[in-house]
């Protein structure tokens, strides 16, 4: 079995074998240093100096995207939403749950986003702009640049879900000057699926801690601001996937860093493009983040079906994409533990589900 899925993703060797190995309660020292330890590296590798300012929860990205809301806005904000799939949606959805005014720059799914859908949003009071600045839904990557400079200009917090950018595309919150971002640990770490990070930036810990109250006690930002320095969290966290951090963190060191990581990954998406191409596949023409590769079909070939001969008799996963596009399009990651030799044999078997699906949608025509 091979993963090429978004997440969770092929694991490494030692990360796997991380859970057999044993680990010592959680309110220890020994935990808390392997926590500090962690988390700063986390931090550098995310562009933050702000000392204690990553946190860690035991809960899915969307968690922690619902954590944002709760926590960093109120009846005074007015957030500016990306809404380009159904992540960016999702914070449609949670902005609207949570009675939090907005307004959303809506795309289509093949859509770029440019300065001019901008241009409507400029000096217009609102206080936050939401994106998901690698749209995991159709592969887009926004241009993190144009974005940073319109909340610059408006004078807006910039908060970001890099979930499916980060340690794929370059990212620096102090560069960009971004306020908040999400991360998971089943994308870019390669690690098990349950823990999310919030990463703040000191304009933002200061609005968090301005809030009487938050709608949630687990999901309480300042609690857990409280509890980090000491390498702690309120409540019980996701032990194993601390462990397994430590170790991925030694291994990014050890291909370079944060550079030599990113250089991986892009050889990786690059090649499949390549290869993906050679074959007459069609990759859509928007920006793409080298995370990902969407793969487009046309009414002949069922995508879903495609994705299910590779699953069912070749053992290998890629990611369905749902809602309208779900017959249309297919996701394959290039992050985790994946070779050049394993995306030739991605591309070989892709190629001859194709031709399987094809022909089975070629004979029932002909019915």
């Amino acid at each position: 079995m091979k993963l090429f899925t978004i997440g969770p993703v092929e694991m490494y060797p030692s990360t796997k074998i991380i859970r057999d190995k044993g680990f010592v309660h959680f309110r220890s020292n020994e935990f808390s240093e392997i926590v500090n330890f962690s988390l700063s590296k986390l931090s550098s590798l995310l562009g933050n100096s702000v000392k204690n300012s990553l946190i860690y929860l035991s809960a899915s990205g969307t968690a922690a995207m619902e954590a944002t809301v709760e926590n960093c806005m109120d009846d005074n904000d007015k957030a500016l939403v990306i809404n380009g799939g159904a992540f960016g949606h999702r914070f449609c959805e949670l902005l609207k749950y949570h009675n939090i005014r907005f307004d959303s720059i809506d795309l289509k799914w093949n859509e770029e986003l440019t300065k001019e859908h901008l241009l409507p949003y400029e000096n217009k009071d609102y206080t936050s702009l939401f994106v998901n600045i690698h749209e995991t839904h159709t592969g887009q990557l926004y241009d993190i640049k144009m974005l940073s400079d319109f909340c610059k200009r408006n004078n807006m917090y910039f908060i970001v879900d890099a979930i499916s950018a980060f340690l794929a595309d370059e990212y620096d919150m102090e560069k960009y000057g971004v306020d908040l971002t999400i991360i998971s640990s089943q994308k870019g770490l390669c690690l098990s699926p349950g823990c999310a990070f919030v990463s703040f930036s000191k304009k933002m810990i200061d609005k968090i801690n301005s809030k009487d109250k938050v709608s949630s006690k687990y999901f309480d930002f300042k609690d857990y601001l409280i509890n980090i320095p000491r390498g702690q969290t309120p409540y019980t966290p996701p032990v194993c996937i601390m462990y397994e951090l430590q170790d991925m963190l030694n291994i990014i060191e050890r291909e370079g860093g944060k550079d030599g990581r990113l250089r991986n990954v892009k050889a990786k998406c690059e090649y499949f493009r390549k290869k993906a191409k050679e074959i007459g596949l069609k990759i859509p023409n928007y920006p793409l983040s080298n995370m990902l590769t969407p793969v487009e079909f046309d009414d002949d070939t069922n995508a879903y079906d495609v994705i299910q001969v590779l699953k069912d008799k070749y053992k290998i996963f890629v990611n369905p994409c749902g809602g309208d596009m779900a017959n249309k399009l297919l996701r394959v990651s290039h992050i985790g533990n994946t070779t050049t030799d394993d995306i030739d044999n991605l591309i070989e078997k892709l190629q001859l589900s194709i031709n399987e699906v094809k022909e089975k949608e070629l004979i029932y025509d002909r019915k």
